[in-house]
C-alpha cells in the first residue's frame, strides 16, 4: 500500500491523505486538496477512488469536497452528528467501531468526539488518522460550535485503549506527523489519560 500526504492550501494547510493499494483501489482520508493532484496520483499508481472518509464536518476539512465531488462517484463517509450539525449532503453515515476493507485497504472508523460532535479517528495498518481529536504535542480546539473539553479528554481515553501498546503513526489534520510513543511523552493531554 502506498500512502500520500497531502496537504491543503492556506491559511489552514489541512492534512488530507490519499492510501493506493496492488489491486487498484484508493480511499481519501478528508477533502482539502484539489481533485487534479488526486488524480494525477490515481494514473500514476493506476487506481480508482473508491471512498472518501472525514474526519469531521469543518470546512477546511472539506474545502474541495465540491471539486472531488464533480470527478467520482465514491461515496463519502461521515459521522451522523457531523452531518446533522453542519447540514451536509451527500454523505453515508458511518458508525463507530466500523470495520471496512477497500480492496487490501482495512479501515476500523471510530468515534472520537470533542472538537466536533461527530468527530471521527480512521485506523489504517499501522497508521492513526486522528483529525483534529489528536495533534502532535496537543489537541483540537473545543471552543467552537458544538466542541466539548471533557468530551474530547474521554477520546483520547477510547484512542488509548484503542491503540495500546502499538507504536502507529499519528497523522493528524494539521501540522507534522508523530507516533503514539512520541505523544506519550510529549503531549500532556494525552498524558493525562494515561
Amino acid at each position: 500500500m502506498k500512502v500520500y500526504h497531502l496537504i491543503g492550501k492556506v491559511p489552514y494547510c489541512t492534512n488530507c491523505y490519499l492510501m493506493t493499494d496492488n489491486e487498484g483501489n484508493a480511499v481519501l482520508f478528508d477533502c482539502s486538496i484539489k481533485w487534479e493532484h488526486i488524480e494525477q496520483i490515481l494514473k500514476n499508481d493506476k487506481a480508482e477512488l473508491k471512498a472518501v472518509f472525514m474526519t469531521h464536518g469543518h470546512e477546511d476539512h472539506r474545502e474541495c469536497l465540491e471539486d472531488v465531488l464533480a470527478h467520482t462517484d465514491a461515496p463519502m463517509y461521515m459521522a451522523q452528528e457531523d452531518i446533522d450539525q453542519f447540514r451536509l449532503k451527500n454523505f453515508v453515515p458511518i458508525k463507530d467501531k466500523t470495520k471496512m476493507e477497500i480492496g487490501q485497504i482495512k479501515i476500523f472508523a471510530f468515534q472520537t468526539p470533542g472538537h466536533t460532535p461527530g468527530g471521527m479517528c480512521y485506523k489504517v495498518d499501522d497508521m492513526l488518522i486522528s483529525g483534529d481529536t489528536l495533534f502532535a504535542g496537543t489537541v483540537g480546539r473545543t471552543d467552537l460550535d458544538g466542541g466539548d473539553y471533557d468530551t474530547l479528554i474521554k477520546s483520547l481515553r477510547k484512542i488509548v485503549d484503542i491503540v495500546g501498546n502499538q507504536n502507529v503513526k499519528v497523522m493528524p489534520g494539521h501540522a507534522h506527523l508523530s507516533t503514539f510513543n512520541q505523544e506519550k511523552v510529549q503531549n500532556v493531554y494525552l498524558r493525562g489519560v494515561l
